[in-house]
């Protein structure tokens, strides 16, 4: 916010979630939330970890299980905050592709699409010049 509270133009207003990006729920941030909750969540299961054998180098399942979690959800947060950074420097770009439906005729309409369009006058332009 400015000095004289005005919202910046080109960000939108923080106090509207209904404005506000970050608010909108989309396929990137359901895959983030449960890639967390399953790092989170797996090593608190007791039922996967409360067992003496396998041994590794001589330590009990416990405890090398419960280490390997430290560096899998280490990795799951980095991945986590590699989906959300490519989806915010997207809608920052303007390709609001994973933001909102994609609008437009509806598929099979060849009188208003452009491909269509463009493939006929391909198609033409091969003739014309099998010709």
């Amino acid at each position: 916010m400015a000095i004289d509270d005005e919202p910046e133009p080109d960000r939108p207003d923080p106090e509207d979630p209904q404005r506000d990006p970050r608010w909108r729920v989309t396929p990137t941030k359901i895959v983030v939330t449960i890639i967390l909750v399953a790092a989170i969540v797996i090593p608190l299961l007791t039922s996967t970890y409360s067992r003496d054998t396998p041994r590794l180098f001589g330590f009990p399942f416990f405890y090398w299980y419960q280490f390997i979690w430290v560096f899998l959800a280490a990795g799951a947060c980095y991945l986590c905050y590699v989906l959300l950074r490519r989806e915010s420097r997207a809608y920052q770009a303007g390709q609001h592709t994973t933001l909102t439906p994609p609008t437009g005729p509806p598929p099979g309409d060849a009188a208003h699409d452009q491909l269509a369009d463009h493939a006929v006058r391909d198609q033409a332009d091969q003739q014309r010049k099998a010709e």
